[in-house]
């Protein structure tokens, strides 16, 4: 019996569990070597379109141009100052978190916009990246994560940001980088082998969100998500801990301690690291006596400048909001389907579009493995906040950063759709396979086509040399008229101006200052007298200038002298001519007046320089006066009459 029984043990081979096929597939789809083929495959598309779409010139947006001044300034050691306005002082509107970065490039590579455009198009690139491992990390599937980073390779919108210099595309950078430190840290992916490696990781994680406060406000969506998310672990370990206790099960004691402290510190880490960040900024802020309500004030503005001022307000506001993002803004985000503005308002197809595509992102996010209310959390604060904000703030520029996360979203969600399928059906196999092939069938034969075919504009923009061949004429007049005050006006000219950032950029670099939208003449009038300015742009391609400065040129002519006129008058095709006019208060009359009119003893100084002095009499040159030459030298006297010499007398 001993012998036959050692004879059964050695002939008896150990029992190896087969895998099923579904089993195998997910193992393939989770190789290391098909993951990094997948990358490769993503680089290649995101270069190709990037390159596709890249722009070598500065763009129009405002913004972007102050961004690069701030940057500008930093570089050079003059501090966080506009150096765009005649009167430098400290800034204080926008965050300094992206301006110090551009300060680094521009350290690096002086005054090279180019730089800074690439730099921007690789911190893309490696938000691309992120997404894929923030999907891979979340939904346990390299499909849904591949597709996520092509179709936020290939979506328009992205791609701008990437080549311009604007603050979402290293806000998106940060962003997924906290998400993914923090999945990493709480799924115990870092630190588990060497702890000094998570607590390295979770001190950089702090570093991450104090800098992402710095780089825009909105950042405290992400961070208020992050503490929300990271405090309902910690109760949750903590629930988790106290029945193991109850139970007396060690091992489960000691794996929820762990996760409890864990959570709780990320929670403590963000808390204190947007804490810091806030804090620095505002006490410097309040050092040089700088307001920094602007984002605060906006909340009270309604589009025609008035105040919100009740309930109904706030009302009309939220109902407009909701419908415009619902049925508008997040489709055209995610799915590239145009808004449609006609007369009849938002139709219902649009409202049935609108509702499913957000149940989709809602149903896809309840269906992650893990951060679902993280995800939940960020994207719907930061849509609530967006639901607040004045109309015209809307539009898709707002949602930017978060549309890598609408696009990931409405993939899970329709891989959730095929797993409910599975779970009504009771079907017993994986669906894996099935959701690989929806998500593919909708990347590709749906959503990335309609990607690429969004970015024909950009492209073309792209393919422009200057800025001066674009069909609006009213923009290349104006653009014309900065480059001419660049080129021939004195260095120390003093210039208002529409848009002081663009005048800045296009004029190489010459300071300028804004004006009021809405003022009177004599306010504007008295305006250039106290900032002693020397030259008015006033263009249509921005309306204002037309509504507040030419009244003033209009009321007191005298005073003002047309240098250049840049474009026609075509009322028929709303064109209107770019005018640059000299100012100079000591034009004009000085003298007597009587009933608001010259009458008695006065001067008549003329923009070309010639002076008259003498008699005045019904607001004209009457009776005996002297005409000077810009010098100073007597040209003639005499006797005039209805502002015309009629006898000259000899000395």
């Amino acid at each position: 019996m001993k012998s036959k029984s050692k004879k059964t043990q050695k002939n008896s081979k150990p029992t190896v569990q087969k895998k099923d096929f579904w089993q195998l597939v997910d193992q393939f789809l989770h190789n290391k070597w098909v993951i990094g083929v997948m990358l490769v495959i993503v680089s290649f598309v995101y270069n190709h379109n990037y390159s596709n779409i890249y722009d070598r010139k500065i763009d129009l947006n405002g913004d972007n141009i102050y961004y690069y001044s701030l940057g500008q300034a930093l570089s050079h050691g003059d501090g966080y100052t506009n150096i765009i306005s005649l009167e430098q002082s400290p800034h204080a509107h926008f965050p300094p978190g992206y301006p110090w970065f551009i300060s680094k490039i521009l350290k690096a590579s002086p005054d090279n916009i180019q730089a800074v455009k690439k730099a921007n198009g690789f911190l893309m690139y490696l938000s691309v990246m992120m997404l894929f491992f923030v999907v891979l990390l979340t939904t346990r599937n390299s499909i849904l994560a591949f597709c996520s980073a092509i179709l936020m390779s290939v979506h328009k919108e992205l791609l701008r940001y990437a080549t311009i210099m604007m603050s979402e595309t290293l806000f998106i950078f940060l962003s997924l980088l906290a998400i993914l430190l923090a999945l990493l840290i709480v799924k115990e992916i870092i630190g588990t082998k060497r702890r000094w490696v998570g607590w390295i990781a979770i001190a950089f994680y702090g570093l991450v969100v104090a800098y992402l406060y710095l780089v825009r406000t909105m950042g405290l969506s992400l961070i208020l998500a992050l503490i929300a998310w990271t405090g309902l672990l910690a109760l949750s370990e903590l629930i988790r801990w106290r029945k193991a206790a109850k139970n007396q099960e060690e091992t489960e004691i000691i794996t929820c301690k762990h996760r409890l402290l864990t959570a709780a510190l990320l929670c403590l880490m963000t808390v204190l690291a947007v804490g810091v960040a806030k804090l620095s900024w505002d006490a410097r802020n309040r050092n040089l006596n700088l307001k920094t309500d602007d984002y605060a004030s906006n909340f009270m503005k309604k589009t025609n400048n008035e105040k919100m001022e009740g309930f109904a307000d706030w009302k009309i506001r939220i109902t407009s909001n909701t419908s415009n993002f619902i049925t508008r803004w997040i489709p055209e985000a995610t799915y590239m389907k145009e808004p449609v503005y006609g007369d009849k308002g938002i139709t219902g197809k649009e409202w049935c579009l609108g509702l499913l595509l957000m149940a989709l992102m809602i149903a896809g996010c309840l269906y992650l493995n893990v951060g679902r209310l993280l995800m939940l959390f960020y994207v719907g604060l930061t849509v609530g906040v967006l639901l607040l904000y004045p109309e015209q703030y809307g539009g898709t520029r707002y949602i930017t950063p978060i549309i890598p996360f609408f696009i990931f979203l409405t993939l899970s969600g329709l891989a959730a759709i095929v797993a409910g399928v599975y779970k009504v059906l009771k079907l017993k196999q994986s669906p894996l396979l099935i959701q690989s092939l929806v998500v593919l069938i909708a990347t590709f034969g749906w959503l990335s086509p309609a990607y690429a075919e969004a970015q024909a504009q950009y492209k073309k923009t792209a393919r422009m040399k200057s800025w001066m061949s674009i069909p609006d004429m009213n923009a290349s007049n104006f653009l014309q008229a900065v480059t001419f005050c660049g080129d021939s006006l004195p260095k120390d000219a003093r210039v208002i101006s529409r848009k002081p950032e663009l005048f800045y950029m296009f004029s190489h670099y010459h300071p300028s200052n804004g004006f009021p939208f809405y003022a009177e003449p004599d306010s504007i009038y008295n305006m250039l007298c106290r900032d002693s300015i020397d030259y008015l742009i006033i263009d249509t391609w921005f309306r204002h200038a037309y509504l507040t400065l030419y009244p003033c040129v209009q009321k007191y002519p005298e005073k003002f002298r047309q240098v250049k006129q840049f474009g026609i008058n075509d009322p028929n095709r709303r064109l209107a001519p770019t005018y640059i006019f000299q100012f100079n208060d000591d034009w004009g009359y000085h003298g007597d007046m009587k009933d608001g009119v010259r009458e008695g003893k006065g001067t008549l100084t003329m923009p070309d320089g010639r002076t008259y002095k003498g008699d005045f009499s019904n607001n004209l040159p009457n009776g005996y006066g002297t005409m000077y030459d810009p010098s100073g030298k007597e040209i003639v006297y005499g006797i005039w009459k209805n502002g015309a010499l009629s006898q000259e007398i000899r000395k």
